[in-house]
């Protein structure tokens, strides 16, 4: 009988080192398998590596996708709010421990924008021809501005996480692209932003209206708003100027470039309106205030506002209309569903290169993290039939909307506009209209006041949407 217990202790014993070691085999399979995708994210200087990272965090995107999708099937409720805060948080992706070069060309020379992937969190030190620059990554990203007075520079990279160095400094010999003719010059700013050059004279107080041209503008705002209440007395002109991102964070404009210190042509243009008797949405300083949300107000390597951006201009526009019509109330930040994703990047990527196809491969290799903004409940098929974005990046506007287009929501509690606009109403196209009971969009860029269709219309609003270096099309129209 001993003999027997023994036996049977000793092979349970046997049994138990057996399991343990099939556990420490498996545990040590899966730090290969993950230590092998870190070494090729990091040696990664193409499009695999990118393509990799995306694919994971697409994945990711699309379960939280679902997991929205059993949301919108259930009660909006308190929990369910909750639960769509949650989802705004994703992973991030990023290269772990290794940094690499996705772009590197001219902006204004001698200097130059590289742009490349490196640590979540990461603050990025580059040196080139003897200046070091220092920048913020964001989501997985940097970029840095750096000098180069020949075809070729040497350049260090080294890039830290809460004060301790990630990694080794990495050296490179680069040489820089010259961007297209037809390309638009951009500025590289700090922390991972650009701004458009032409942004520049605003931003500098270098293109300030005489006298003569705010009269002049002052008059013929008189003259459309009698015009416009011929038909309907209590009716209003709306401007809603957008500022530029460089208005919005002269912090990461290059030192080179100094704001003005007095009133812009956004602030005479927007005083001489007000004279006139137009209403002027005081988007500057609701940006001022949500300039640090976590979502951001502008894309990074593009030259519109954000959805967020245009919601937080949406939320003030109706603000100012509910005083009339309190049915058309902005909606709350929890009645949408923020998708954030790495998205294709936009226009500034795109003028970075030296030739269209350039252009579109930058474009699809350097990605933007954003938040894409749809409606959680159901509204108004009118207002949903147009795609604001064409889907494979997010962030280009689809042609669609650069049409005249008529929306009808067919609630006759909620007031009727016309708005004239230029390509910034692609990001507030579906929530403006769903707020109206008709809608009138004018072609873009079209700004002409067309006091026939004014006076048969007969709309509570005329709403401009203008971006502040597009301020000659209100001047001048």
């Amino acid at each position: 009988m001993k003999k027997a217990l023994i036996l049977v202790t000793v092979l349970l014993l046997l049994l138990t080192t057996l399991l343990a070691a099939c556990g420490d085999g498996n545990t040590e399979s899966s730090e290969a398998v993950s230590g092998s995708s870190a070494e090729s994210t990091e040696g990664s200087r193409g499009n695999d590596g990118s393509k990799s990272e995306n694919d994971e965090s697409k994945a990711e995107n699309n379960e939280s996708k679902n997991e929205n999708n059993e949301s919108k099937n259930e009660n909006n409720d308190e929990s369910s709010k909750s639960e769509q805060k949650e989802v705004a948080k994703l992973p991030t992706e990023y290269v772990e421990g290794g940094m690499n070069i996705e772009l590197c060309s001219f902006t204004e020379e001698p200097y130059f924008a590289l742009i490349g992937r490196c640590e979540n969190g990461a603050t990025v030190t580059g040196e080139a021809g003897g200046e070091i620059v220092v920048s913020e990554s964001y989501m997985g990203w940097y970029s840095l501005r750096l000098p180069c007075k020949e075809r070729t520079v040497d350049v260090k990279l080294s890039q830290s996480v809460n004060g301790k160095q990630v990694g080794e400094t990495v050296e490179y010999t680069v040489k820089p692209a010259t961007p297209g003719k037809d390309m638009w010059p951009v500025v590289t700013g700090g922390d991972f932003q650009f701004f458009f050059k032409k942004m520049l004279p605003d931003f500098r107080g270098e293109n300030l209206p005489n006298n003569a041209s705010l009269n002049n503008l002052k008059g013929r705002t008189k003259n459309k708003l009698n015009q416009l209440r011929q038909s309907n007395p209590d009716a209003e002109i709306i401007y809603m100027l957008v500022p530029s991102a460089m208005s919005v964070y002269p912090e990461l404009v290059p030192a080179q470039y100094k704001q003005a210190s007095g009133d812009t042509k956004y602030d005479l243009i927007a005083n001489a309106l007000t004279e006139a008797g137009a209403t002027v949405i005081d988007i500057k300083g609701a940006f001022e205030e949500h300039k640090n949300d976590e979502m951001p107000l502008y894309y990074k390597l593009d030259s519109h506002w954000s959805d967020y951006g245009a919601f937080v201009a949406y939320t003030e526009l109706f603000n100012h209309i509910m005083k009339k019509f309190p049915e058309a109330t902005a909606r709350p930040a929890d009645d949408f569903d923020w998708n954030p994703d790495y998205y294709q990047s936009g226009d500034m990527s795109y003028y970075l290169a030296k030739n269209a196809t350039e252009a579109v491969k930058n474009q699809q290799n350097i990605k933007e993290f954003s938040y894409f903004r749809e409606f959680l409940s159901d509204v108004p098929d009118a207002v949903t039939k147009f795609d604001r974005y064409v889907s494979s990046s997010k962030l280009t506007y689809n042609d669609v909307m650069t049409y005249e287009n008529y929306i009808s929501t067919g609630n006759s509690k909620l007031p009727d506009c016309i708005v004239l606009r230029d390509s910034y109403s692609t990001q507030m196209y579906d929530i403006l209209a769903e707020r109206m009971n008709n809608t009138h969009y004018y072609g873009m860029w079209n700004y002409t006041w067309d006091a026939q269709s004014i006076k048969s219309e007969s709309p509570d609003y005329v709403i401009y949407i203008v971006a502040e270096w597009n301020l000659d099309s209100v001047l001048y129209n």
